[in-house]
């Protein structure tokens, strides 16, 4: 059976029991997050050259300054201004997912092991998919999905747009060779612990280490840029559609100490959906 419809049935019947049981392991998850990112960044450095390596960490930059930039761009077309609060920080999720992407690029870069990683993710992805499926299960409340605010469903329409825009843009450039390829490093929208993965499993290591980077250094983007942007436009859906995903959690803390909590809200909750479809999306994408 296809790869991509056995992820999306572990992670459907995994929501359910999430949904049913009310039980959830974020530290296990977690735990598999980590093992996934040293994994996909061993393989990659055992793959790649030094020359390389350099130059995937420029593209990665660039391509996740890129989509930040039109993502927050296409959130003006809703001309809507909010007000602002000050900024806060963020660092501890930097040293926890930096740490094993940089230990496994070193080591795969200097122990040159050969393994059968491709086997290896699949089943670590499989994995992810059952724990988030559970994890997401216990907490999503569906009837508030259904009662989302206007706020968050234009959110997530710029983020959206803005990631499909960003991966025609790079395609048509000749910067990302498969538009497939593209769409799904842009439309992991800074879910950088599953897009990495999935793009190893289908396009290789090189690839993965870079969607995983685009989407990871989005996150740590927001942190910089959004402060910055919101002085000259400080447009509520611009500026919650640069973290993507993420602003459920881990900039949802930005957002609230930025805007007011109707804001803070619709952050949450356009984060919360993203995380409930992409694991469903990318996968389409791929098979399509």
């Amino acid at each position: 059976m296809n790869f991509s419809v056995v992820f999306m049935l572990i992670y459907a019947v995994f929501l359910v029991v999430g949904k049913i049981s009310k039980r959830a392991f974020p530290k296990i998850g977690d735990l598999i997050v980590l093992v996934l990112i040293f994994s996909i960044s061993l393989w990659g450095g055992a793959q790649i050259s030094g020359n390389s390596l350099t130059s995937v960490l420029l593209d990665s930059l660039l391509f996740s300054l890129l989509v930040v930039l039109i993502t927050f761009g296409v959130g003006l077309v809703f001309k809507k201004s909010a007000y602002v609060r000050d900024r806060t920080s963020l660092v501890y999720t930097q040293l926890k997912y930096g740490a094993p992407l940089v230990l496994g690029l070193i080591a795969g870069l200097i122990i040159r092991p050969s393994l059968n990683f491709s086997e290896i993710i699949n089943y670590e992805l499989f994995a992810l998919a059952a724990i988030i499926g559970l994890n997401m299960g216990s907490e999503i409340k569906f009837r508030a999905i259904f009662r989302v605010t206007k706020d968050a469903l234009l959110t997530l329409i710029v983020v959206i747009v803005g990631g499909v825009i960003s991966a025609f843009l790079l395609f048509f450039v000749g910067a990302i060779p498969s538009l497939k390829l593209a769409m799904v490093m842009f439309l992991g929208a800074g879910w950088y612990s599953y897009t990495g993965p999935i793009v190893s499993a289908y396009f290789g290591p090189v690839y993965g280490v870079e969607a995983f980077l685009v989407n990871f250094l989005r996150e740590q983007l927001a942190f910089l840029f959004v402060p910055l942007l919101i002085r000259a436009k400080p447009n509520p859906y611009s500026a919650i559609a640069i973290g993507g995903a993420t602003s459920m959690d881990t900039t949802l803390g930005m957002y609230s100490s930025i805007f007011s909590g109707e804001y803070s809200v619709s952050a949450m909750m356009s984060g919360a959906i993203l995380t409930l479809i992409i694991p469903i999306i990318l996968p389409l994408i791929l098979v399509t």
